[in-house]
């Protein structure tokens, strides 16, 4: 069991600000190896939503500064490209959905498939 799964849970799922910076700051660097290992593949032909599954799926939003250096800490799964998975990668620049207008800041998503 991970010390998240032992987090205590609201009745709604959610975990508290106070135990959820101490599990952040109690947490070890992973090992590009442990990186890998975590990952769960987006299964060949899967729609919907995976929201609800063990789908491993990163999105990071913000300034160009800011995607650029947490986009780093996850250059282990370039790995995942090959015969049989591939990085699903979406890089773009971000969308004012009132004004309808690019901002400067992006958006970069990450998950893995299992190629069919």
């Amino acid at each position: 069991m991970t010390q998240l799964e032992q987090l205590p849970t609201t009745d709604s799922g959610h975990v508290v600000k106070r135990h959820a910076t101490d599990w952040l700051e109690g947490l070890d660097e992973a090992t590009e190896q442990k990186i890998r290992e975590s990952v769960v593949a987006k299964p060949n032909g899967f729609s919907g939503s995976k929201y609800a599954t063990e789908i491993s799926d990163i999105r990071v939003t913000g300034s160009p500064e800011f995607v650029e250096a947490v986009g780093s800490l996850f250059k282990p799964l370039l790995q995942f490209e090959g015969e049989e998975t591939r990085l699903e990668i979406n890089l773009q620049r971000t969308e004012d959905r009132d004004m309808g207008e690019l901002t400067d800041n992006y958006a970069l998503y990450l998950s893995v498939a299992e190629r069919g």
